[in-house]
């Protein structure tokens, strides 16, 4: 509540701060006046490039986008409680030209063997949900 000045990304993840969490918190009037919403890529820039800068306190944006930029600290996750809930699934089309590679593509980022390499790009791996 102290900061002057808080960016969000114009995304999903934006979205649901704006609209969801800051009044679930019961703070969105406190923060209203002191937020701003930052158009992301491919026409803006990621939130993290904002606070790097000092145009803005905090910023909230998903973590993977957040945790690799120079000039800000990653200080942790909103709570999983009062998180939205967003995944990712892979599917193939029947269109696919190489459906066994594909197949084995997507059982590998399923497996076990691929969560250290989701979680260090700031995602979670599918055993962790």
């Amino acid at each position: 509540m102290a900061a002057k000045s808080i960016a969000y990304s114009d995304s999903g993840s934006g979205t649901y701060l704006l609209t969801k969490l800051f009044a679930q918190l019961g703070v969105a009037d406190q923060v209203a006046g002191k937020s701003r919403k930052v158009r992301g890529p491919p026409s803006g820039e990621p939130v993290a490039n904002v606070v790097a800068r000092g145009e803005a306190e905090i910023g909230f944006q998903q973590v993977s986008e957040l945790m690799h930029v120079a000039g800000v600290s990653f200080v942790g996750p909103i709570p999983a409680e009062l998180q939205p809930g967003f995944s990712f699934a892979g599917v193939l089309t029947g269109t696919v030209r190489e459906p066994k590679a594909a197949d084995e593509l997507v059982r590998f980022l399923a497996s076990p063997e691929a969560a250290p390499v989701i979680t260090k790009a700031g995602l979670l791996p599918p055993s962790a949900r």
